[in-house]
């Protein structure tokens, strides 16, 4: 059974395992995971893989960005709404 989320697990996989292929997933080892540095990422070879990926962080970004001002936007819409109903 495959997660529809992924941060979505089923009820059948224990929650180590699912840990694990989380971190698999993500590229985080086991001493990443405990603390030790994180060993840097080495650039492709390959110019056209590095625009793709290039690419694609920035379309994460995007959607993060947008993300973010829409909930920035909600929380200010809240507050306004209710500042105007507080009658102390």
């Amino acid at each position: 059974m495959v997660p529809t989320k992924p941060w979505s697990r089923p009820a059948a996989v224990p929650l180590r395992e699912w840990a694990l292929r989380d971190r698999e997933r993500r590229g985080i080892t086991a001493a990443v995971a405990k603390g030790a540095q994180p060993r840097k990422a080495v650039p492709s070879a390959d110019p056209d893989e590095r625009v793709w990926r290039l690419e694609a962080r920035g379309a994460e970004l995007e959607a993060s960005e947008r993300k973010l001002a829409t909930e920035r936007n909600i929380l200010r819409e809240a507050a306004k709404y209710l500042a105007g109903e507080t009658n102390w």
